[in-house]
């Protein structure tokens, strides 16, 4: 080719590259697409415009200021860069840099297998064994976490665990825990493991980072029973909010469901749990249609106690479950221990059933969409609104006294809700932005659904220091609000969402899709930078609709599969950028090879225990038993000497619920502890012995009376409007989780024998 065609085409490409505007000059950057570690990364310049670092998804690795760490194994990362051109900005595509290893390590052990997987790895030679008892050294981790790991390490390994402080100067340990005072902020998360012939070692500048190294851990020897690859793991999140949201208004769940919820997130490190504190049946309109009152009938929950009462007597706080401010406290306390920060939704202007009941006086009245919803929408245009419900939030977020002087929701993100308001746009944007102000004046970081781009208006909403989740692209655009300020937490409904047993929002129904190709920095179709600093996690729900006139009585055990099957694909999505394993099939594998968080039986199993035989000689008998999950099957011959009108007689109890031989009506039920009663309609006779069996599977319980069912199965807590507002009897779902702690609490009678035998559940069916 001649010189001058050469300058031509080069002239060509110079024109070219002026004529684009900044987007087009963002997504062609040229960017190296490795950089050896510790290595500065090189700014593109472009004649013309301005080119900026915007950030990394894992700022540890290359800074805001370009500079990069040295890494022990090549490491993908997601750069992003601001253009400026003729006064306009412009954010580029997501461009992958592979940070690679200064001097290359010969090949050693393999990456071990967690979940999530672990960012870097350098492999050694050989394995670090445990011997029959397991010795611990602590340094500068707090006594509560150190019981917590070393009761969660006698469990996988069956072994004497002891535990000892390197000030008493212990010169050999098996696994060494030590929280540099002098690496990283003390709210990191990183950590390092290294293995060798000395011993397991996990150090970090933060005590969150050690919980982490202790999870990956005890992960590695569940698979080998005792022992460690030698080598390095350096580990790091890809965002800060890696994020469950349990919406436990709508469907009551007790203290001890939501600390295995806990347990199970810091499992996969996943470190916000997002409670939804109050809400209500979403579909009013069908109450309306037929001609029911919903603030009057409608089933609404605020989960916390609460001091508020209205004129009309109406408590806030729900009354078949609730959590007192100590409980709710302890709870966040619990978490906080495992890494894992509780997020409190309190909603209102919409889903606000429960304030509007106690204020129906405040019930909105301007112009609406879905106008059959009115009555629990509170008036987000009246100034005595946004002061009743922040005197609400104000008995959590100021100091109580009952707290030590510390305000109940201490050290907690507060949602302010504020999601599906139908009414006008303008009240919405100052109501929001007034609740948003109150939350911060009382020195709390505020959460918000986002909703400003369905609601346009000329008030601004309060956007610095304040998270926002990413739900609707039609309520929110994601761009807008990134360029507003918000922090942003992407839990888009079409990806995100779980309704667990209705026709829509069944994200758990696409994991596989989910694992293979969502990536956290799309929230439906809009892209975020994948490294801009507004974007910090993103979140999966679960979301109880199916309350109320359409529920069918499921409870946590018909959920966990779905949770915990959620969190782990998710986990691992959030934490990390590769796959290991490269497959949606070997990934649930490992699952299964891992099992659940030590020190937690969510289902409840006794599979392979031997059966519970008692021959009673006086009631009530203490049986001090573990509660049963399916599958089990109780049979006991017993005799029923007198059945009082109203009386409730008690065969078996525990904490997790009741077994009643005679309910209020005279029928034999059961109440679950999360206040779920089901009574099977058939009564037993008085004064005759009979064989009772109980068989209890998942999603059903089963009631045989001298080998006959008897009755029909009602669900006694929600009607259902398809029968008429009968109580429901179709479709149930009746898992019960058989208490033995005491038989014959309140029996009149005799049981002359009693058997529970057990075994595994069957497939899940969710």
């Amino acid at each position: 080719m001649k010189k001058t065609t050469l300058l031509m085409l080069a002239a060509m490409s110079a024109t070219n590259l002026l004529a684009q505007n900044a987007k087009q000059i963002a997504d062609s950057l040229t960017v190296p697409t490795e950089l050896i570690g510790g290595h500065k990364l090189p700014i593109p310049t472009v004649e013309g415009a301005t080119v900026e670092l915007l950030g990394a998804d894992y700022e540890y690795i290359i800074r805001a200021d370009g500079s990069t760490q040295q890494v022990i194994s090549d490491t993908p990362v997601n750069v992003n860069f601001k253009v400026t051109k003729d006064g306009k900005e412009a954010f580029s595509k997501d461009y992958e840099i592979i940070v690679k290893v200064a001097d290359k390590a010969q090949a050693g052990n393999p990456k071990p297998q967690v979940i999530p997987s672990l960012l870097q790895w350098n492999g050694g030679t050989g394995e670090y064994k445990t011997g029959n008892k397991v010795v611990v050294c602590v340094q500068g981790l707090d006594q509560e976490r150190v019981d917590i790991i070393a009761a969660d390490l006698k469990a996988v390994l069956g072994k004497e665990v002891v535990v000892v402080d390197s000030a008493n100067g212990e010169s050999k340990a098996d696994i060494y825990f030590t929280v540099k005072d002098d690496a990283t902020p003390n709210e990191a998360e990183d950590y390092t493991l290294h293995t060798d012939a000395n011993g397991i070692c996990i150090s970090s500048g933060s005590p969150n980072g050690i919980f982490w190294g202790s999870r990956t851990l005890l992960q590695i020897l569940k698979q080998t029973g005792g022992s460690v690859p030698y080598g390095t793991a350096y580990d790091v999140p890809r965002y800060e909010v890696r994020g469950v949201l349990f919406d436990i208004a709508r469907t009551p769940y007790t203290l001890k469901d939501l600390r295995d919820v806990v347990d199970a997130m810091a499992w996969y490190k996943m470190n916000d749990l997002h409670l939804v504190i109050n809400n209500n049946y979403i579909f009013l309109e069908e109450y309306v249609k037929d001609g029911h009152d919903p603030l009057q009938e409608a089933y609404t929950a605020f989960r916390l106690e609460s001091k508020m009462v209205g004129a009309n007597g109406q408590p806030l706080t729900a009354q078949d479950v609730y959590f007192t401010k100590k409980e709710f406290r302890e709870l966040i306390d619990y978490a906080k221990l495992r890494g894992v920060n509780i997020v409190p939704e309190f909603d209102t202007p919409g889903h606000a059933l429960s304030f509007t009941k106690v204020r129906p006086d405040l019930i909105y009245q301007g112009p609406m969409n879905h106008p059959g919803r009115r009555s629990d929408h509170i008036d987000a245009g009246n100034p005595e609104t946004l002061k009743f419900v922040g005197e609400v939030l104000d008995e959590y977020l100021l100091p109580d006294a009952t707290m030590g002087g510390k305000p109940v929701l201490e050290g907690c993100v507060v949602h302010v809700g504020a999601d599906e308001f139908y009414g006008e746009a303008e009240v919405y944007r100052t109501f929001a932005d007034g609740l948003l102000k109150h939350v911060k004046s009382r020195g709390f970081t505020p959460r918000i659904w986002g909703s400003l781009t369905h609601k346009p208006g000329k008030t601004k909403v309060e956007s610095e220091g304040v998270q926002m989740n990413l739900w609707s692209t039609l309520w929110q655009d994601p761009v807008e609000a990134m360029n507003d300020g918000f922090k942003l937490i992407n839990t888009n409904d079409g990806h995100l969402y779980i309704v667990p047993f209705a026709n829509y929002y069944r994200m758990d129904k696409n994991h596989k899709w989910v694992y293979n190709h969502w990536r956290p920095n799309y929230v439906g179709n809009s892209h975020i930078p994948a490294g801009h600093p507004n974007l910090i996690g993103a979140t999966f729900a679960i979301w109880n609709d199916m309350t109320d006139l359409k529920h069918s009585g499921y409870g946590m055990y018909d959920i966990w599969g779905i949770f915990r099957g959620s969190a782990d694909v998710l986990s691992q999505r959030m934490w990390s950028t590769e796959h290991n394993p490269d497959t949606f099939e070997e990934h649930r594998k490992l699952v299964g090879i891992i099992g659940e968080a030590p020190n937690i039986n969510p289902l409840y199993l006794r599979t392979g225990d031997a059966p519970v035989v008692v021959t009673p000689t006086a009631l009530p008998m203490q049986l001090n038993e573990l509660a049963a999950g399916p599958n089990y099957h109780l049979t006991a011959e017993v005799e029923l000497t007198e059945a009082p009108e109203g009386v409730e007689q008690v065969l078996l109890s525990g904490p997790e619920g009741k077994l009643y031989a005679c309910m209020a009506d005279g029928t034999v039920g059961f109440k679950r502890n999360d206040s779920m009663t089901f009574s099977f309609g058939g009564k037993l006779p008085v004064g005759k012995k009979v064989k009772l069996e109980i068989i209890g599977k998942p999603q059903s319980t089963q009631l045989l009376v001298d080998g006959q069912e008897i009755g029909t199965l009602t669900l006694m807590n929600f009607r259902d409007r398809e029968d008429g507002w009968k109580l429901r009897t179709k479709g149930l779902r009746s898992t019960f989780i058989l208490p033995m702690q005491t038989l014959g609490e309140s029996f009149k009678g005799k049981v002359h024998s009693l058997k529970v035998e057990f075994s595994a559940p069957a497939a899940d069916k969710q």
